[in-house]
């Protein structure tokens, strides 16, 4: 500790550090622009959509080495207070992954979050965790459920609580059984909205 203070470099990289993320959590969407987004909930304050899934015993047993037992995925849109930069607000898609692992005897839930955007194909979102904590793409099902694909990307940083640092992590990787999780939606009653997660 005291030999990074007295070293110029590393703070310079710990503020390009912040920098990057900071820029990773101000992926505004644009009015007009959210694209295959709005297909999951429209562009209106407070809309938000959770899916979810718990994995019975019969499936787990047929999928040994999955390692999810429960997951969940919210979506939200958030208009923020106007300010110079965005006089009508900067509006966000923002999302959660919930889930619960074999072998971890967790009180709650893992939880991994940021912001989702339209991905290049048009058909699926992509939704990453800030300062590369890798991500999900998700895309639309048939019976208004959801597919979302870890395999993609291969990782997802995960925390027992959102100040959490990142040693008390866990990293849910792809893996032969966790790769896509077919996911259905839940009831209103069972979405919280966003300034609640």
């Amino acid at each position: 500790m005291a030999a990074s203070l007295r070293s110029p470099v590393l703070p310079l990289v710990a503020l390009s550090a912040l920098l990057v993320c900071a820029q990773a959590r101000t992926q505004a969407i644009e009015p007009g622009k959210e694209g295959v987004l709005a297909n999951f909930i429209p562009p209106e304050a407070g809309a938000r959509a959770c899916f979810g899934r718990i994995y019975d015993e019969a499936h787990l047993k047929a999928h040994p080495k999955q390692q999810v037992t429960e997951m969940q995925f919210r979506i939200a849109y958030y208009i923020h207070e106007p300010d110079a930069f965005y006089p009508k607000g900067q509006r966000n898609y923002y999302f959660e992954v919930l889930a619960r692992l074999r072998g971890h005897k967790q009180a709650k839930p893992l939880s991994a979050m940021g912001e989702c955007s339209p991905s290049d194909d048009g058909k699926s979102i992509f939704c990453g965790v800030d300062c590369d904590g890798g991500g999900v793409m998700v895309k639309r099902s048939v019976g208004g459920k959801i597919v979302v694909d870890l395999e993609a990307l291969g990782r997802l940083r995960m925390t027992s609580d959102c100040g959490e640092d990142e040693e008390g992590g866990v990293e849910l990787l792809s893996g032969a059984d966790d790769k896509r999780f077919l996911l259905s939606k839940q009831a209103s009653s069972e979405c919280p909205a966003y300034d609640d997660w």
